[in-house]
């Protein structure tokens, strides 16, 4: 048998210049949905809770209190399950733009109402993105589980009477051109009085699961600009993280605080061929 050469493919790189965005996961696996094609891996049989300490988010935010963020992301999980959300809200909103990502099953009118409450006792703006994936109940059901519909849009209106401006976060499963949702999505809304516009459509690509190590050749035409990695951290109950989508994979943890951690990240993990395929920031707000 001959010799054969091993052939060590060395990732390729992106590198924080400025830290303009921040996660804060509040919970991975405490969700109320089911989503089929949810990347965080749950017992869709357990009630599963790990919320980040409510000192930790402190620290934290104590850190980057007088940073320039573009925005705060609270994410999860669903964010309004964690017990301390209304608290963590007013303190993230004392430094930056908020972005919640939320199902929108815990939003109705009353709680909408609370919300309009802390937003003016701020000096910055709540943003709230509402997942809903068809403008077809019997679909978007399918995907997320049932009423969840009816609860996402019940959400978005709430919102709309106390004059928040909401995001509609669709995960585009079956791959459809992205000029054909947002005509499907404009016309629904349209026959119910909200004009959408583009600002209040973000439409992610459908994340499959990976059986199978996606290795990511060197690319020096990767826009490492427009990878969510290259402005933003994650803060997480273990640790900091590069992406939302790779918190607990160690390969992509970064540090145990964000006081110290490290600016360099190696895009060596399966679900980084999905920015660097799609090269867009598949989490951050685009208009941001």
């Amino acid at each position: 048998m001959q010799n054969q050469k091993m052939v060590l493919i060395t990732p390729p790189k992106a590198e924080l210049k400025e830290l303009e965005n921040i996660f804060i996961q509040l919970s991975s696996k405490a969700c109320n949905l089911k989503c089929k094609f949810c990347y965080i891996k749950r017992d869709s049989f357990k009630k599963e809770e790990d919320f980040i300490p409510l000192e930790k988010v402190k620290q934290s935010l104590t850190y980057l209190k007088g940073k320039k963020l573009n925005s705060i992301y609270l994410t999860g999980g669903e964010p309004l399950l964690h017990p301390d959300f209304n608290q963590i809200l007013r303190m993230c909103l004392k430094i930056s733009n908020t972005t919640v990502m939320s199902n929108g099953i815990m939003i109705n009118d009353k709680k909408a109402r609370f919300l309009r409450k802390i937003d003016d006792e701020s000096n910055f703006e709540t943003i709230y993105r509402i997942s809903l994936d068809s403008v077809h109940e019997l679909e978007n059901d399918e995907l997320r589980g049932r009423g969840s519909f009816r609860k996402a849009l019940c959400a978005i209106f709430s919102l709309l009477k106390y004059e928040f401006n909401p995001i509609i976060s669709i995960v585009n499963y079956k791959s459809r051109p992205k000029e054909e949702i947002f005509e499907e999505f404009q016309e629904f809304f349209s026959k119910k009085g909200f004009e959408i516009e583009d600002i209040n459509l973000k439409i992610i690509p459908y994340f499959p699961n990976f059986s199978e190590t996606a290795v990511i050749e060197p690319d020096e035409n990767i826009d490492f600009k427009k990878l969510d990695c290259s402005n933003s951290r994650v803060i997480a109950k273990s640790g900091i993280y590069a992406c939302p989508m790779l918190v607990d994979d160690y390969r992509a943890r970064l540090g145990s605080s964000i006081e110290d951690f490290s600016r360099i990240n190696y895009l060596d993990c399966e679900k980084c061929s999905i920015c660097t395929k799609y090269s867009q920031k598949i989490q951050v707000n685009d208009w941001m």
